[in-house]
């Protein structure tokens, strides 16, 4: 018996900082970072304030918290979209692009707190953000030195570079969709974007 109970305990403390965190994904978005106190963050999350302390030190965990669980999120997508072409980098890596472009057209909170307040802020500096930064960047450089060596892109191609390229592209798309009010599809003007850039990388 005792077993099960502590599944069930595991499982709805998972679910409770699944909730601090989402809450802080919102909050973040809509209010900011410095407008948005530990207070608000249990309010709309459901719990008791002293509960927060039992996940997070301070408000900058719960910062580092929220683009470690999406980019988790946004990874079991991803999962789905590579396994569509699993063979071909160059489909797998235009899936991913559009992918990310869907995720933040779904969650546009994520989009405001990650271009908006973490990417031009010293928060990016935060181990944690890097790290998740990084992992998500470096899919790119892995897929884009495949195509390389099947012959699909110019051998000349500095992987980083084409990486610095998309990303740059997706941060600058993404940072007008939000700030003028999400006046045109993002995934299909992404979609629009990757393949001009796509092109200049091409053997």
């Amino acid at each position: 018996m005792a077993a099960p109970r502590l599944k069930l305990k595991q499982q709805r403390s998972k679910e409770r900082r699944e909730r601090i965190v989402g809450a802080a994904t919102r909050l973040f978005g809509r209010k900011g970072v410095a407008q948005t106190s530990l207070t608000d963050i249990a309010r709309l999350a459901r719990v008791p304030l002293t509960s927060l302390y039992d996940y997070f030190k301070d408000k900058q965990d719960i910062l580092a918290a929220v683009p470690e669980e999406n980019y988790r999120a946004l990874y079991e997508q991803l999962s789905d979209e590579s396994a569509s072409c699993p063979a071909d980098p160059r489909a797998q890596l235009r899936a991913i692009f559009a992918a990310n472009l869907a995720y933040i057209r779904a969650n546009p909170d994520w989009g405001r707190v990650f271009f908006l307040e973490i990417w031009p802020s010293a928060a990016v500096r935060q181990a944690r953000i890097r790290r998740a930064v990084d992992r998500y960047a470096l899919r790119y450089v892995d897929l884009v030195g495949r195509a390389i060596e099947a012959g699909a892109y110019d051998k000349s191609l500095d992987p980083y570079l084409a990486m610095s390229m998309l990303m740059g592209g997706m941060c600058q798309l993404t940072a007008v969709w939000l700030l003028y009010g999400e006046p045109y599809d993002l995934v299909q003007r992404g979609s629009e974007l990757f393949d001009r850039l796509e092109k200049s990388f091409l053997a």
